[in-house]
């Protein structure tokens, strides 16, 4: 039994010069009073820890993962983190994981927290009532400047801080946070989207194109992208791009109306009467009440010179619209032109009375 005893002893001193052998006084001790969850003498320990030991990573992944993080001062944590990577990415930490494997850990642990508390305040804002969405958009952006500060190269965090600055219309932040989110995410659809919006809000459509043709070349079915391209087109007074962009866009989304109506009017300002013709009567398929449909078939067939085609939707326009002197006088001339004369005089008397 004596033998055994000693034996016992033997092997349990071994264990611990081999667990403790190759740490300091200050860092054994570190390690005792953080399982101890006795954070103030940890802390102390582990600064005189750096002076005794300024190349070992497993004091500095202490200090941030432990210490800095625990008090929330993120820029001290990082600081720690990234001298404990840079000193031994692969160095075997006491719990069993790399240094590498334990910062990630700690990073994604408090990043995660705030991430996600900023998405649900962020949700609460887009669907809660108009006297909340302020406070709660103002509370969402600050969990989701914290996330950033736990993990700066995070891109998830930057293109939510991005939204952010757009619904609270904080424009300087705004156009920093896009320029940072594109760096580190180049080919996220809804930065390039958002990036494309933004662009072309402030005039720069050459720039919007180009964010939104790389964004197509990224998801080609994206219509929503094909779509605002064709806007940027169109703004450039490009008719034929912004056509050849909403024939993408309809090629993933042909039932959309907005689409085929745009195509239409674009068909109507290049002459195109024939297609012109039959976009709207796909949007009328589509919502037979469709007010501007049926007035752009009687405008492409006026322009075609198909009175009585024209006279008809004019008519139709007229129904919904009885009061409207415009439509009046386009619906006398359409009668003019099939030689009623005094009808058509009629109702351009009337389409007088009404101006």
């Amino acid at each position: 039994m004596q033998r055994n005893k000693i034996l016992i002893l033997t092997v349990t001193v071994l264990l611990l010069i081999f667990f403790w052998g190759c740490a300091s006084e200050q860092l054994t001790s570190a390690r005792i009073y953080i399982r101890e969850d006795n954070w103030e003498k940890a802390e102390e320990m582990l600064i005189a820890a750096l002076d005794v030991e300024p190349d070992n990573p497993e004091v500095y992944y202490h200090l941030g993962a432990e210490i800095y993080a625990r008090k929330e001062q993120w820029d001290k944590m990082n600081e720690m983190l990234d001298k404990a990577l840079s000193l031994g990415a692969d160095f075997k930490l006491p719990a069993g994981f790399t240094v590498r494997e334990g910062v990630e850990n700690i990073r994604s642990k408090h990043w995660t927290n705030y991430y996600n508390k900023g998405a649900e305040l962020f949700n609460e804002a887009l669907q809660g009532a108009d006297e909340n969405k302020i406070a709660n958009y103002e509370s969402a952006l600050e969990a989701f400047e914290t996330a950033q500060k736990v993990d700066p190269e995070e891109p998830k965090t930057y293109r939510n801080l991005l939204f952010c600055y757009i619904q609270l219309e904080k424009q300087e932040e705004m156009i920093a946070t896009l320029d940072d989110a594109m760096k580190r995410n180049p080919e996220d659809i809804e930065l390039l989207l958002t990036a494309g919006q933004i662009s072309l809000d402030e005039g720069d459509v050459d720039g919007a194109i180009e964010l939104l043709e790389k964004a197509l070349k990224v998801n080609p079915r994206d219509s929503r992208v094909a779509r605002l391209l064709a806007d940027a087109y169109y703004n450039k007074g490009d008719r034929e791009g912004a056509i050849f962009a909403y024939k993408k866009a309809l090629r993933e989304d042909p039932e959309n109306i907005d689409l085929h109506f745009n195509m239409g009017v674009l068909y109507l300002q290049i002459n195109d009467f024939d297609l012109a013709e039959e976009k709207f009567q796909k949007v009328l398929r589509l919502d037979p009440n469709d007010r501007d449909a049926i007035l752009g078939i009687a405008e492409a067939y006026a322009n075609m010179e198909q009175w009585e085609d024209a006279e008809y939707y004019y008519r139709k326009v007229l129904r919904l619209e009885p009061d409207n002197p415009g439509i009046m006088k386009a619906y006398a001339i359409s009668i003019y032109r099939q030689g009623r004369i005094d009808e058509a005089q009629e109702w351009f008397d009337k389409a007088k009375e009404f101006e």
